[in-house]
This record gives structure tokens, sequence and C-alpha cells, in this order.
């Protein structure tokens, strides 16, 4: 029988969502990224977390009484140790947004996925955040997990509460900067995957947007003020304060958080823009 005249007739009824739908789209896209060269790449990462270890145990062990402790000793275990083991880790983090993060989105739209999330119980945060989880479980693996487990390396050495009166606050300091990190630049990589139909262009955005305004940065030093053009050097400044560390910057801290803020929204504002539309009416 052919037919003559094509009509929607919208669905006037409750949608009811799922709480774990979000889970769902993480935990596959999880399972889907672990694969061997992924497992490799946090092995890898988590070498600079072996050396700093044994760092410790030498410092917290022997003290002045071998010569290798002394050639140490001008790294000290403090706030500024677990500050520097986390920027140590930026590179990891940087391969590890682009490998699992740029094609994300870019796949779902490239292949017309997008119109299957939608045709289920799927809103836009339920995809989002699903999304982003899977970033920031990659994410959190690398920097989250080594950093708090190099501070309980050292307060399972130490012989004393000394160390632990005085930085007891430091796993909130880790916490609190690496979930600065994970939204700001998880958000970004999702906004730049969801704003290209390719993986690859979406990673090449993500590393010039992270890289260039860095080196500008460093050449143009002098300038005051010019670090807030940088991603990086914005969350140095931010994460500098968190630490209770000298300000490696000559502009606010507040005016660096603002930045990062802004770079949220507006990652949430592509995302809405690119994600939104393609929901099924209800």
């Amino acid at each position: 029988m052919p037919i003559y005249e094509e009509s929607y007739s919208p669905w006037y009824g409750q949608l009811k969502t799922r709480p774990q739908t979000w889970w769902i789209i993480a935990r596959t896209g999880i399972k889907l990224l672990w694969k061997k060269w992924m497992i490799v790449l946090v092995l890898v990462a988590y070498i600079p977390f072996f050396a700093r270890a044994v760092q410790i145990y030498v410092m917290t062990r022997f003290g002045d009484k071998i010569e290798i402790a002394k050639t140490v000793k001008s790294l000290q275990i403090n706030a500024g140790f677990f500050h520097e083991f986390l920027q140590g880790q930026a590179f990891f983090l940087l391969l590890i947004f682009i490998i699992a993060g740029a094609g994300l989105i870019a796949n779902d739209r490239k292949f017309k996925a997008l119109f299957i999330y939608f045709s289920r119980p799927v809103n836009f945060w339920d995809y989002i955040i699903g999304k982003f989880t899977i970033v920031g479980f990659y994410g959190a693996l690398i920097t989250l997990v080594p950093g708090l487990l190099l501070f309980m390396v050292r307060i399972l050495l130490a012989r004393d509460a000394v160390f632990f009166n005085k930085y007891f606050w430091i796993p909130f300091s880790i916490t609190g900067y690496v979930f600065l990190v994970l939204v700001t630049m998880g958000g970004l990589i999702l906004a730049l995957s969801a704003a290209s139909r390719s993986a690859t262009s979406a990673a090449i955005f993500f590393f010039s947007l992270i890289t260039f305004p860095n080196i500008l940065q460093k050449i143009l030093y002098k300038i005051h003020g010019i670090g807030l053009i940088s991603l990086n050097a914005n969350l140095k400044q931010v994460s500098s304060q968190m630490f209770g560390l000298e300000h490696p910057f000559h502009f606010s801290v507040w005016l660096g958080f603002v930045v990062l803020v802004g770079i949220v929204l507006l990652s949430i504002g592509i995302l809405r823009i690119k994600v939104r539309p393609t929901e099924v009416v209800q």
C-alpha cells in the first residue's frame, strides 16, 4: 500500500529516566578503551609514582645516614613534592584526554549514533556525564590514585605523626586539584569532540589549545597577565594556592579561577548546541 502522507504524532507522556543510565554509558566506554595500548600507557604513567615512592622510602628510612639520601635531600617531602608530582603527570594526562576523549562524541556524530542514544530514556546530562566519566576515570587513574597513594606511603613509613599533623590537608588539595583539571580539560575535549565529526581534528584542536598558548605565554612572559591566555598557566596558578606554594605568575589567583570556570561554562554551552538538538522530541 503506498504512503501518501508522512506525519509525526508527538508523545505527551512523562519520560522516566533511569538513574543508572549515565553509568551504563560510562562503563561501556571504559571497557572499550581498556585495551593493550591503554594498559601500556597507564603503566608507563606510573613510572614517576614508583620513582617518588622510592625517594620517600629513602628519605624517611635513612635520612642523612647514607650518601644517596644526601643527594635527594634537596627535594623535601612536603606540599611542593606532591604538587610537582601532579604537574609531572601533565604529559600523560594530555595523551589520555586525546586518546580517550577526542572521539567520544565526534564518532557518535559521525556514525549517527546520537539518534540511537536519544531514542532511549537518555537525556542530555545522562549522555554528557557518562562520556565525561570515561575520560575522568582514566585521568584520575594516573593522577588522583597515585597522588593519594604517595601520601599514604609517606604516612605509613613515618616514625611519628609530625608529618600527618602538618600536612593532613594534602589529600584534599590533591583531590581538589585533580577535580579542577579533569573538569576543565575533560569538558574542553568533549566540547571539541562535539564540535567536530572527526576524532583526529578534535585531537589536533585540543593539542593546539593546550600547547600553543603555553608556548606564547613563555615567549611573552614579560607582559603582565599574559599567563591568563594559557590553560596550563591558570591551572598552575590556582593549584599553587591549593598547596600553599608561591604563585608562579603575576596575576590574581581568583582571576585565573574565573578563566577556568569560563572555559567550563563555554564547553557546556558548546555541548548544549551540538548535542541538545539531537534529542528526541517528547
